[in-house]
């Protein structure tokens, strides 16, 4: 395994645990009944998502990659 391949790896997995741990705290987010204030929650909770997309694409990302070198289409 060359020092590439653990790099992607290790990224891969900090990005999958960051993308769980930013959808976890989405979820937990207390959506208030108030008319007044929930819109904002809904936008920090928005916000939080798409954090934890991006962290789930460059996961994907690096295991596409892995996925290539197992396969041989990556050198």
């Amino acid at each position: 395994m060359t020092t590439l391949d653990v790099c992607v790896a290790a990224t891969g997995m900090l990005c999958s645990a960051g993308a769980a741990a930013f959808w976890l705290w989405a979820s937990l987010i207390n959506v208030p009944n108030n008319i007044d204030t929930f819109i904002g929650v809904l936008q920090r909770i928005g916000r939080l998502n798409a954090v934890a997309a991006a962290f789930g694409f460059v996961a994907a990302l690096c295991a596409v990659y892995a996925f290539a070198r197992s396969i041989g289409a990556v050198g």
